[in-house]
């Protein structure tokens, strides 16, 4: 679609563009909100560099794209909420920190029953040397180059995914909070443009339901392998005061641990759903 509130440039030819032309420091146009989705719905991620966001601001530009979700299972070590933003919450890592948040690929809190819709993670500081990148993938380019033949395969599969790997255990414990277990079609249909997006991820998805443990196990170690090829991934290079914001129904990602002992400082919100993820 044609962008006259706002600028796009392409960051890879499958998943990414970086967004120009608006100030995320000051309320937005009607305008530059609808391309701002659109770009959303195209690309899977947008950026926005050079944005010097205050807990104000991010919260304000979160509530233009939906509700704010509350982190489920708030407990874990490598982030923690922000007083006043019970939705947004501080990711600080330096020479102290035992971990990171999302160092492995994933789908943000697929453990949700319904879970969230969008990420919005501004960094104020980032590590020297270009440390701290981020990785995406596109999840809807990987499912539409599977097999024909792999397709029909996991037509009406479900997976489960669990909470209980990727936060504390004692968060977890025994499952007691049942909101930490899920499940989702293995394939869901993205609800505003139609693609159809492969629904696992090593970080949350346990097994697919109602077949034997091996054969689960083979699968989902087949489409990790599938959707983590180059072919539809992009790397992130992170500079100060810059916001990512992904669309968890069509994308991955993965934070890169390369910066130890040097410090990063980010904040994220996640933007709540409002339907269960479908394969229709």
């Amino acid at each position: 679609m044609p962008y006259n509130a706002i600028t796009v440039k392409k960051s890879s030819p499958h998943i990414g563009a970086e967004i120009g032309g608006v100030d995320l420091t000051s309320p937005l146009t009607n305008s530059e909100v609808d391309e701002i989705h659109s770009a959303l719905n195209e690309f899977g991620v947008v950026f926005f560099r050079n944005q010097d966001l205050s807990p104000e601001d991010q919260d304000r530009f979160v509530r233009y794209l939906g509700e704010p979700h509350v982190h489920v299972g708030g407990k874990s070590t490598a982030s923690k909420p922000v007083d006043g933003y019970p939705a947004l919450r501080k990711q600080h890592f330096n020479e102290n920190s035992a971990r990171i948040s999302g160092e492995a690929w994933h789908t943000d809190q697929s453990c949700a029953e319904i879970p969230p819709k969008y990420s919005v993670l501004y960094q104020e500081i980032i590590p020297p040397d270009g440390g701290g990148d981020t990785m995406f993938l596109s999840a809807a380019k990987a499912c539409e180059e599977l097999s024909p033949g792999m397709k029909d395969y996991l037509k009406g599969k479900v997976a489960t995914h669990n909470a209980d790997v990727a936060f504390d255990a004692s968060v977890t414990k025994d499952n007691k909070e049942t909101h930490l277990l899920a499940e989702h079609p293995v394939v869901i249909t993205h609800p505003e443009n139609g693609r159809e997006v492969l629904y696992v991820n090593p970080y949350f998805t346990r097994y697919i339901n109602d077949i034997p443990e091996d054969e689960s196990r083979y699968i989902l170690d087949f489409l990790y392998h599938h959707q983590q090829r180059p072919n539809w991934t992009m790397r992130f290079n992170w500079t100060d005061h810059t916001v990512a914001c992904w669309d968890n129904r069509a994308v991955q990602h993965y934070a890169i641990w390369d910066y130890w002992p040097n410090e990063r400082l980010g904040y994220r919100m996640f933007v709540g759903g409002t339907e269960r993820p479908a394969r229709k």
